[in-house]
């Protein structure tokens, strides 16, 4: 006759090897990944990223200097100069429409990342406040970096005032994987900031279907 005890074993048993095999499960559907193709990427995106990161968060794209471009763009407006808060990107820069930086953004970074930089970037940060009551109201904390106007691309004139300090860069030698699933990877990597060392960064990767992507800030 089994006892109870032996019963409550018996299911504690059942319940251990079903969590057994779930981790089983789990770390199978981890990716494969191939250090030296990580690293690859990584010595392709990692400067690519700086780019856009001094393009999101640093002083943004240079301005036009042409004194005829600009005025060509300023007397499409009927109103006061001064009163205009954008002014035209430089197209030597290699980027002439929005389009150019999304497809940029694309190539180094998830689509779920990118769609963070793109609100920021083209719609600007807002909230909410009171919502529901008679006393909602929409503050906005960070106006669109960049608009199409006229057909020019054009960079808000204060862009500068957010600017974050930038210029990190990263020891590939010393890339550690720390964490893995079943779409991408963590990896560990010493950084310096101006040449000086900095903390180790953790980032994300996907491999997506058209090669690895940056799924993390890198600056």
């Amino acid at each position: 006759m089994i006892t109870m005890k032996a019963k409550r074993i018996k299911s504690l048993l059942s319940v251990l090897l079903c969590l057994c095999a779930l981790l089983g499960a789990l770390g199978c559907s981890a990716i494969e990944v191939d250090e030296t193709e990580l690293r690859a990427a990584l010595e392709e995106l990692l400067p690519k990223s700086a780019e856009l990161n001094e393009i999101y968060f640093g002083e943004g794209l240079p301005t036009n200097r042409d004194e005829n471009a600009v005025r060509a763009f300023y007397e499409n407006f009927d109103m006061d100069v001064a009163s205009i808060s954008y002014t035209p990107v430089d197209p030597a820069c290699g980027y002439e429409n929005v389009d150019d930086i999304k497809a940029a953004t694309l190539e180094v970074f998830t689509e779920e990342y990118a769609q963070i930089l793109f609100d920021r970037a083209f719609t600007g940060i807002s909230g909410v406040f009171d919502e529901g009551t008679d006393h909602e109201y929409r503050e906005t904390a960070l106006y669109a970096m960049y608009m199409e106007e006229q057909g020019y691309l054009t960079k808000r004139v204060n862009v500068k005032d957010d600017a974050i300090p930038l210029g990190r860069t990263y020891d590939l030698d010393s890339m550690k994987i720390t964490r893995k699933n079943k779409t991408g990877v963590e990896v560990q990597l010493k950084s310096f900031v101006n040449g000086e060392p900095s903390i180790d960064v953790k980032i994300w990767l996907v491999k997506t279907e058209n090669g690895w992507r940056l799924d993390s800030p890198t600056y």
